[in-house]
């Protein structure tokens, strides 16, 4: 049998494609290999690449649970499973092993062979959407409190792995191995968000065939082991190292700091100039604003376009732009998704859809925070306001391409493994 013809006809043929789009890409950028020693599935990386192992025999035997074990697959690929040293590196492999299988059998709901699943480990604190180092963690607890290892209960479907285990975290010390987690990932968004084409003159600022995303109803159908895809990416990496080249805040923040020193215009008795117009013509006076440090509203594109290592350099800027002024974030792709005081660092971001620069600067929102000044980190590739906001604004841009705005101060980002 030719497994990459199989692969790519059952693919399609089976409605998984339409179903599973973001799966079916990554499965696409996978090499079948056809392996009567693995014993349904498995996955490995080797010399850059990853191979998906069938024993094309066993689904011969049972068709109904093939697109099933494909999804399991695929979760153990992108949740790190194969490529992240933290689940190589454990003192109970058994235990991680439990953990592991647990996370790539959730968010399925085609059939399975006996699968195990968090139910039977409620009691041990397992719930709905923990990490697979939580549930590890829970376990190694009871396991350390009780001497007595966890055990799934009768009513359980089954107590094996769905798959082969046997490659499981092989690449976990492989240099770079985290890496090609990523960018099969990256690319494999690329390949299979939907597009849509504007027509050329679609308004002032719209750019004539340009392709952006635009997610179905189904917002289901575009996620990844429930995740949107850029979450996973986010929850690969950390952003806990310095900052790899620091960016001069202070000639930058000097006009949000001067625009907060200026004299603000108020209302005040009748000018004593104007006797007679008394009521009509009021008085004028001058008052400073607070001398603090000035308020910003610090705007990140979570846009699928900004890559991991951008997002991982913006929040360790962050860092040191709060010592220096009080930052307010903003997530935003085509729209806001959550404005919250900066607390030292940034775990993960919303978003990951398309890209608007525009409902940042709504009025209603920068009066709402009372910021005196917006500082935007992006690579630029949206549409802008037509008309510049009532605050001063800082452009932070993550790629050497034109930007098209026609307000607004500029600063660019260099960000690690990009020259």
């Amino acid at each position: 049998m030719n497994i990459d013809a199989w692969l790519s006809e059952f693919l399609v043929s089976s409605g998984f494609l339409t179903k599973y789009p973001y799966y079916a890409a990554i499965l696409a950028r996978m090499r079948p290999v056809a392996d009567p020693s693995v014993g349904r599935m498995a996955v490995s990386l080797h010399d850059a690449h990853f191979y998906l192992h069938v024993n094309v025999e066993s689904f011969a035997r049972e068709p109904q649970f093939v697109k099933g074990v494909l999804l399991h697959e695929v979760h153990h690929v992108v949740l790190g499973h194969l490529t992240h040293p933290k689940f190589a590196a454990c003192e109970e492999p058994e235990l991680m092993d439990l953990a592991i299988e647990m996370s790539a059998n959730e968010h399925i709901e085609e059939p399975l062979p006996p699968a195990v699943t968090i139910r039977a480990y409620a009691p041990f604190g397992i719930r709905k959407g923990q990490s697979t180092m939580d549930r590890y963690e829970l376990l190694l607890a009871h396991f350390q409190k009780t001497g007595t290892r966890p055990r799934p209960t009768p009513a359980e479907q089954g107590v094996g792995t769905v798959d082969d285990h046997k490659m499981l975290t092989r690449a976990a010390n492989t240099p770079g191995a985290l890496v090609q987690t990523a960018m099969l990932v990256e690319r494999a968004v690329d390949d299979a968000k939907p597009k849509r084409t504007h027509a050329p003159g679609a308004g002032k600022k719209a750019r004539a065939q340009k392709e952006e995303p635009e997610l179905a109803e189904d917002t289901s159908r575009y996620k990844v082991c429930g995740r949107e895809p850029g979450r996973i990416l986010e929850e690969l990496f950390e952003t806990t190292l310095a900052p790899e080249e620091p960016l001069d805040f202070r000639e930058a923040l000097a006009m949000f700091a001067a625009r907060a020193r200026a004299p603000v215009h108020t209302w005040t008795r009748p000018s004593r100039r104007f006797p007679q117009r008394i009521f009509e013509v009021p008085g004028r006076s001058w008052a400073l604003r607070k001398s603090e440090n000035p308020r910003l509203l610090v705007a990140i594109d979570t846009s699928l376009s900004m890559t991991r290592p951008e997002l991982e350099e913006i929040a360790r800027q962050l860092v040191v732009l709060s010592e220096r002024a009080q930052v307010i974030v903003a997530e935003c792709d085509t729209q806001v998704s959550r404005v919250y005081p900066f607390a030292g660092k940034i775990d993960a971001v919303f978003g990951r859809g398309g890209t608007d620069l525009r409902p940042v600067f709504d009025p209603e929102l920068l009066g709402t925070h009372d910021v005196d000044g917006v500082v935007y980190f992006t690579d630029g590739d949206g549409p802008t306001p037509e008309e510049p906001p009532a605050v001063p604004t800082l452009w932070i841009l993550t790629k050497p391409r034109a930007f098209d705005c026609g307000f607004g101060h500029r600063g660019y980002l260099r960000t690690r493994g990009r020259t």
